[in-house]
């Protein structure tokens, strides 16, 4: 009986590598990054010498999304541009076409002549529901 061989070529096993923890700590990191560029440029600046008000009670919430900054001299800005007369007006109607609900950002300083001047405005274009945001008295 005759007996034929034949060679079988067997891959030489290589080491299992280990898995590295480094890159999901990158991978964490870089995100966590990512989301605080972006968050931070989502809020509208505020003008540059702006105090929130303070108040004693904290009643109610509201979106400051889309506000109204009043200044401490009464003007008024939206989403870190200053609005004039005509402007100011357009937007409260826009704001009254969209939702009947307006948030505005008061400055801790800002008459309330201001205040008042532009809850008129507001009521004329049809805004129902006017929402102060102020921050609490004492809070840091």
């Amino acid at each position: 009986m005759k007996r034929y061989t034949k060679p079988i070529h067997l891959q030489q096993l290589t080491p299992q590598r280990r898995a590295d923890s480094s890159l999901a700590l990158i991978n964490v990191v870089f995100l966590l990054l990512l989301f605080l560029l972006v968050s931070g440029t989502l809020r509208p600046p505020l003008p540059e010498d702006f105090a929130w008000a303070e108040t004693t009670r904290s009643e109610g919430a509201s979106s400051i999304r889309n506000g109204l900054v009043i200044t401490r001299d009464g003007k008024a800005w939206v989403e870190g541009t200053q609005l004039d007369e005509a402007g100011l007006i357009a937007f409260l109607e826009q704001t009254a076409a969209e939702s009947d609900r307006l948030t505005v950002q008061v400055h801790k300083h800002a008459r309330m002549e201001a205040v008042a001047a532009l809850a008129a405005r507001a009521r004329k274009s049809g805004v129902r529901a006017l929402s102060l945001v102020t921050v609490e008295a004492g809070a840091p």
